[in-house]
């Protein structure tokens, strides 16, 4: 597979698509995921590409996704045939590989008459070139909320490599409380490596302390945040507040255009708390394909199916969950 060809067609007018990028397959390797990478090629020219990435266990089963942990990185294709073609080989693949199913993560719908997951929206915010103006836009709660983190002494720090020890652990420690396995920290030295000039590390401390975290990446006119949290014993001090201000503000001075919070189920607390900022939500189409020609119902998040497993990871020690959690993380889509 020609790298260089498969990123120009990511990033090609229209896509800009910073999780179809080929070197998401070094990050997977680090959890020794193998990952495929199909195209669609007419006429010596790529018209369509599709990254897959398989993932088993006793578990949570056998099955190839487009992408596992983020929002969307399904199928792209010129047209409609060339996306049936990569939808046709991908279920060879998955058939190959021994799985039970496919899982498509799109941003617009694939054949109606298959099945669906819609409850996930992707939080998005239009910009502008001064953060003043769009500072402006803001409710007043917001704003009193970033004032008042101003007031309780927050510091946001910008850097790269060097913060991701802070990072790590307040993500860790947030992710043990959410109840949710977090990723191996050398997993997310994979994922800088692979995208240094893409991505961007904030950290907010208190009296030195960290006490907040935002990865973000950069995806053409688009800023990214695939990884955000805060220690929830500081939320009075509105840390995510301080920390969100700063990085789209800086957002704004880099001439993004656009903002994204990350995904949300719809009316929930973390889908209100991105909707005061501005943030419209953009509709997410999770589609699962049996091989074996089966129609099943739409898949069920790992709350549903788990939620037992989840209210007993919150209580681990965090020493635990940093050791336990990747090794279960690499293996739930």
């Amino acid at each position: 597979m020609d790298d260089a060809a498969w990123n120009d067609y990511a990033d090609g007018t229209g896509r800009k698509s910073l999780f179809h990028r080929h070197e998401w397959e070094r990050a997977f390797g680090f959890y020794g995921l193998p990952c495929e990478r199909l195209a669609a090629v007419r006429q010596g020219r790529m018209v369509g590409i599709l990254p897959l990435v398989w993932q088993r266990s006793i578990v949570f089963g056998n099955h190839l996704v487009s992408l596992p942990w983020f929002d969307a990185a399904g199928v792209l294709g010129d047209d409609a045939e060339a996306r049936e073609a990569l939808i046709d080989e991908a279920r060879n693949v998955a058939r190959q590989r021994g799985a039970r199913s496919l899982q498509l993560r799109q941003t617009e719908p694939l054949d109606p008459s298959l099945p669906v997951r819609t409850d996930k929206v992707l939080m998005r915010l239009e910009l502008e070139p001064d953060p003043d103006s769009l500072w402006k836009r803001f409710s007043p709660k917001v704003r009193n909320q970033v004032r008042k983190a101003e007031k309780s002494g927050l510091a946001v720090e910008r850097g790269g490599a060097e913060l991701l020890v802070p990072f790590y652990e307040v993500y860790s420690e947030n992710m043990r409380d959410l109840g949710s396995p977090p990723h191996h920290r050398e997993f997310f030295r994979a994922v800088f490596e692979a995208f240094a000039d893409r991505t961007r590390i904030y950290v907010v401390r208190l009296e030195g302390r960290a006490i907040g975290a935002g990865w973000t990446m950069a995806g053409g006119d688009c800023l990214e945040i695939p990884w955000a949290s805060s220690l929830r014993r500081y939320n009075h001090l509105c840390v995510n507040h301080s920390m969100y201000w700063a990085i789209i503000s800086d957002a704004c001075r880099r001439r993004f255009g656009r903002f994204h919070f990350g995904r949300s189920t719809r009316d929930s607390g973390t889908y209100h708390f991105k909707k005061q900022w501005g943030a419209e939500p953009v509709q997410l189409y999770w589609h699962t394909l049996r091989t074996d020609g089966r129609t099943v119902g739409p898949p069920k998040s790992a709350q549903e199916s788990y939620g037992w497993a989840t209210r007993a990871w919150s209580r681990l020690p965090l020493r635990v969950a940093r050791w336990l959690g990747p090794k279960i993380i690499a293996k739930v889509p």
